[in-house]
């Protein structure tokens, strides 16, 4: 495919990065909503993975908060 000038060495990087930013918090927020979250904290990730996807998604997995737990 070099011939044709494609090369696919940045379009499997930038494949990687796009699924990492999209796939990362969807999965941090449906394990999210089977913890049973309430409140205050819920809105707190779910504000927090949505407006830093990858960094939120990160933390969430880091912190892993449960339904016991109070922020």
């Amino acid at each position: 495919m070099d011939a044709l000038g494609i090369n696919f060495g940045p379009l499997v990087v930038q494949f990687f990065f796009m699924t990492l930013w999209v796939g990362l918090p969807i999965i941090s927020l449906i394990d999210l909503a089977r913890k049973r979250l309430k409140g205050t904290p819920l809105a707190i990730w779910v504000l927090v993975i949505c407006a830093v996807p990858v960094l939120g998604s990160l933390a969430y997995w880091i912190v892993k908060p449960t339904a016991e737990s109070r922020i």
